[in-house]
């Protein structure tokens, strides 16, 4: 059985996955040493929008401090980029030999690779309302197979086109008022969160969407545990 639905986290939408905390996806096989870490191994790129919501709140501010402070981040004129931890030794010495995971996968690397925000066997210490929409977003092909059948798995691959549409333009009207005024990420980075501050935030009206429950048959007890009639 498996169940997607849609969570918002103050005007930040994610979908959520039942199967994630047992996860069996190749994206979720690590070869290094932090083990256990599900599908984050990506080096998330956090936008102006990202850093424009973290910018207006107190807890916020903190996140991005941290962020910035991180060993091997690099910060881009209109972007923030946390790259996290590649053991390019193994990764390396397994392209040469025995590929196990290697599937459709073009990115061999992902099973070397660790988001410098997981925590091992917990996952994400960011709060959801501050990760990167690409995090937010990700549903393995796995889950993918089983669920694209229902209907409503169209609403979602639709509503997640839009949003990120949505993102895009966003993060387009703030970079052009940044350039406007001779401001950047990278050579001011203080200017850009005080100006930040004080723009309003623009929310986007994610519509409602169904969960998605795939599985043929079912007992009362798992219609009761996953919340459905």
């Amino acid at each position: 059985m498996v169940k997607i639905d849609l969570k918002v986290n103050q005007g930040s939408p994610q979908y959520s996955c039942s199967s994630c905390s047992d996860c069996q996806s190749v994206f979720g096989k690590s070869l290094c040493s932090i083990k256990n870490r599900g599908c984050c191994w990506y080096f998330p790129k956090f936008t102006l929008y990202e850093i424009h919501k973290m910018a207006k709140e107190e807890d916020g501010l903190k996140i991005l401090n941290s962020i910035v402070r991180l060993p091997k981040v690099k910060i881009y004129n209109y972007y923030i980029h946390a790259k996290g931890y590649f053991d390019e030794i193994g990764y390396t010495r397994y392209i040469k030999t025995e590929h196990v995971y290697d599937v459709s996968l073009k990115d061999k690397s992902i099973f070397f690779r660790a988001c410098p925000f997981v925590n091992q066997g917990i996952g994400c210490m960011l709060p959801e309302k501050y990760r990167s929409y690409v995090c937010n977003f990700f549903i393995c092909a796995e889950v993918v197979k089983k669920v694209q059948k229902y209907d409503e798995f169209k609403n979602y691959i639709n509503e997640r086109t839009n949003y990120v549409r949505w993102i895009e333009w966003e993060n387009f009207s703030l970079e052009e008022f940044l350039a406007e005024k001779k401001l950047n990420l990278e050579d001011n980075f203080e200017e850009v969160i005080e100006v930040l501050k004080d723009m309003p935030l623009e929310e986007y009206e994610f519509r409602s969407l169904k969960p998605i429950v795939a599985i043929e048959k079912f007992s009362d007890y798992e219609k009761k545990k996953i919340g459905i009639n």
